[in-house]
């Protein structure tokens, strides 16, 4: 395993872990998560690929944490998610060739939008990404961003935590009242800083069907069976979005998959 620092296209230095041998594979993580949340994957598919796991801005050993005076979920929302794209090609630049890439969650969200932005992928697995279901969806975003951003300038981490993950609960592993009694959760808490980036990427609307239509990389969609039906919904919709789009269910499993379940789909999808 070696340790290293990229440089973004606008100076921010971010971590990336390298280990395996094999074709390059970048793992890119959901809110509230930095790359130890999928060392665990990482090392389930190191004798198969090169994997490459880093911590997204904000996060870990990377620097560049989000102003939480910009409007995330509104008009400053754009930057952070283009910010974020060149995030991840640096990380794509560093990892060298065309790598395959897996993205949980917002991480989902934050690869499609790189790749159909031209960031170089050899095949795509796109786990829930939680984009929203359209006009109805629309005033829950906006409130969901308010409260994050408004708890952040505040520095109520714990909050903006605990807003987010009210706002998404399929996001967590169990309710927030919960979480708040675990060591889990300072963990979660110090990772709050991040989360403008992550409201940017969630707050966008809905599946943008029109670009997704133009993606010509293979692409997996991939839910659990046990999430709710708004999650299972949207990634019905990029599924069919993109051709020749193919389309999974994980039997019985929610948000978080256990590596040992989620591995052998994505050595199977992108590792062939």
């Amino acid at each position: 395993m070696t340790l290293a620092h990229v440089t973004s296209a606008d100076g921010t230095r971010l971590a990336v872990e390298t280990l395996g041998a094999g074709p390059p594979l970048v793992l890119t993580t959901g809110a509230l998560q930095d790359r130890a949340s999928v060392r665990l994957l990482a090392e389930t598919l190191a004798d198969r690929a090169t994997v490459h796991l880093w911590d997204r801005r904000g996060r870990g050993d990377s620097g560049g944490a989000p102003d939480p005076s910009v409007d995330a979920g509104g008009p400053d929302g754009e930057d952070l998610v283009a910010a974020e794209v060149a995030d991840l090609a640096a990380v794509v630049a560093h990892a060298g060739g065309t790598p395959a890439h897996y993205g949980h969650s917002a991480g989902a969200v934050l690869v499609l939008e790189a790749v159909m932005r031209g960031v170089p992928a050899a095949r795509v697995v796109a786990h829930e990404p939680p984009w929203g279901g359209g006009d109805d969806d629309a005033a829950p975003r906006r409130a969901l961003a308010d409260a994050v951003l408004s708890a952040l300038r505040e520095g109520r981490h714990d909050d903006a935590a605990a807003a987010f993950l009210d706002g998404f609960p399929a996001a967590a592993p169990a309710p927030v009242a919960r979480l708040r009694t675990t060591p889990f959760w300072a963990r979660t808490v110090a990772l709050a800083p991040s989360l403008p980036c992550d409201v940017a990427l969630v707050a966008r609307g809905p599946v943008p069907v029109t670009r997704l239509a133009g993606l010509a990389v293979p692409l997996l969609a991939l839910d659990g069976g046990a999430s709710p039906a708004w999650v299972r919904t949207g990634v019905d919709a990029v599924a069919a979005a993109v051709p020749s789009a193919e389309r999974r269910t994980l039997p019985d499993q929610a948000h978080v998959v256990l590596p040992a379940v989620l591995a052998p789909v994505l050595a199977e999808f992108l590792l062939a």
